[in-house]
C-alpha cells in the first residue's frame, strides 16, 4: 500500500512539473512584436510616391531577429524598395526598430490594401507577421477662385488680385505659393507665401500685378507639396487693357490771373468728377518760371465729388500759354499726370470784362447819372417846391 501512494505521489509531481515546463517552454518560444505605421501623404496623388514608416516593438520576454519586412500583395501601390533576403538586426526586449518604406501609387484611383509582410524569430521560433493596411489614391487638388480684380489693367501700372485657394483633399497641403505669369506680367512681391491648408479649408492671398499693353492674360499658378511631391496649378484670367473706368477725373474752373509787380498769380478751383480719391495731388506749372510764395500747391488728397482752390505764383512767361500740371496717386501708389493748357490773355481779357468793366463806359455812367440827378433838382426847383412855405406869396 506505501509504495502504491508513493508512487502516485511521484507522478503527479511530474505532471505537474511538465505543465509548468511546458507553459514556461510556451512563453519563451512564442515571439511577440507589435506593428504600427503611418503613411505620408495619408492620401496618394496618382503616381506619387509616399513615405511608409514601420515601427517593431517587441513586447515579449526575448530579443529579435528580424530577417524581412516587405510590401506585398498589391499591383497598384509597390514599394521598390525590398529590405529583404539578410538580417535587418535584432530588437532588445521593450525596444523597437523603425523602417522607412517608399510607397508609389500607380495611376488607378481607390483604396487598396497591399500587406506589411514581417519574418523574424526569438532565435529559438520563427514567426510570419502580415499586415495588411489601407492606401487610398485620389485626384482632387486644388479649387482656385478670383475674389478681387480691376475691372480694366491699365498697362505698366500695379494692379491687386485677390485669389482664394481652397483644398479638395482629404489631407493637409503644405508649402503652398502663389505667383502671377504671361506675357509682359510681373509680381511685385515675386510670390506670395500661403504656408499650409488644412484638408476643406481655404486660404486668401493678394497679389500687386504689373502687366504691359502686349499682355492678353495672365496665369495665377499655385504651387504646393502633398508629401514630399510637388504640383502646380494654374486659373488663367482674361486681361482687357485700358484705362481705369473708376478712377479720379479732374476737372478745372474759375481760372483768374492776376499780375502783381514782382510775380503773376493764377487761382482756380479743380473737382474731382471721378469714382476714387486722388490722393498727394499737386498742382505745378510749365511754361514760365516758378515762384515763392507758391511754386506748386499742395491739396493732399482730394475725394470723389471733391472740390479745392489752388494758388501759383510765377514770372517770365515763356508764351501766352501756361500748362496747369495735376499730380496724383491712386489706392495703389500708381501715378497719374493730367494737365491743362491756359491761355494768360484769353484769361486776362475775360477777368477784365467781368469784374473790372470797361472805363470809357464807366465813365458815361457816371456823366448820365449826374445829368439825371441836375434835371431832377431843376424840374424840382422850377415848381417852387424847393422854397420854404413861409417866402411863398
Amino acid at each position: 500500500m506505501k509504495s502504491t501512494s508513493s508512487f502516485k505521489l511521484l507522478f503527479a509531481t511530474a505532471v505537474i512539473a511538465l505543465l509548468f515546463i511546458g507553459a514556461g517552454s510556451a512563453a519563451v518560444t512564442d515571439p511577440s512584436c507589435d506593428v504600427s505605421l503611418s503613411l505620408t501623404p495619408s492620401t496618394l496623388m496618382p503616381g506619387e510616391t509616399g513615405q511608409l514608416v514601420v515601427t517593431l516593438q517587441n513586447t515579449g520576454g526575448t530579443p529579435l531577429t528580424i530577417y524581412k519586412v516587405a510590401i506585398t500583395d498589391s499591383w497598384d501601390v509597390v514599394s521598390v524598395t525590398h529590405p529583404a533576403l539578410k538580417t535587418l538586426g535584432s530588437i532588445g526586449v521593450g525596444k523597437s526598430m523603425t523602417l522607412t518604406f517608399p510607397i508609389t501609387a500607380n495611376d488607378v484611383e481607390g483604396t487598396f490594401y497591399p500587406s506589411l509582410s514581417i519574418e523574424l524569430s526569438n532565435n529559438i521560433q520563427n514567426t510570419f507577421i502580415k499586415y495588411p493596411f489601407a492606401v487610398t489614391v485620389d485626384s482632387k487638388s486644388v479649387s482656385l477662385s478670383v475674389t478681387e480684380r480691376p475691372e480694366v489693367f491699365e498697362p505698366d501700372t500695379t494692379q491687386i488680385v485677390g485669389l482664394s485657394i481652397g483644398n479638395l483633399r482629404a489631407n493637409q497641403i503644405d508649402s503652398v505659393v502663389v505667383t502671377a505669369s504671361g506675357e509682359g506680367v510681373s509680381c511685385e512681391e515675386g510670390m506670395v507665401f500661403a504656408g499650409a491648408i488644412a484638408p476643406g479649408a481655404s486660404s486668401d492671398v493678394f497679389l500687386t500685378v504689373i502687366t504691359s499693353e502686349k499682355t492678353e492674360s495672365i496665369n495665377l499658378d499655385v504651387s504646393y507639396k502633398n508629401g514630399a511631391n510637388w504640383h502646380t496649378d494654374t486659373l488663367t484670367i482674361p486681361v482687357e487693357g485700358g484705362e481705369l473706368k473708376t478712377g479720379a477725373e479732374l476737372f478745372v474752373n474759375n481760372i483768374e490771373i492776376t499780375s502783381g509787380a514782382s510775380y503773376t498769380t493764377i487761382t482756380g478751383d479743380v473737382n474731382n468728377a471721378g469714382l476714387q480719391t486722388a490722393k498727394g495731388l499737386v498742382v505745378s506749372l510749365n511754361g514760365a518760371e516758378p515762384l515763392q510764395p507758391y511754386p506748386v500747391f499742395v491739396v493732399g488728397s482730394l475725394d470723389a465729388d471733391g472740390l479745392s482752390e489752388f494758388e501759383l505764383t510765377f514770372t517770365n512767361p515763356e508764351s501766352d500759354s501756361l500748362d496747369l500740371i495735376f499730380t496724383y496717386k491712386d489706392d495703389n501708389g500708381n501715378t497719374y499726370v493730367q494737365e491743362e493748357t491756359v491761355s494768360i490773355s484769353a484769361v486776362q481779357s475775360a477777368g477784365s470784362a467781368v469784374s473790372g468793366g470797361n472805363p470809357v463806359a464807366a465813365g458815361i455812367a457816371v456823366v448820365l447819372l449826374i445829368l439825371i440827378i441836375g434835371g431832377a433838382v431843376f424840374l424840382i426847383w422850377k415848381k417852387g417846391n424847393l422854397i420854404p412855405k413861409k417866402e411863398q406869396k
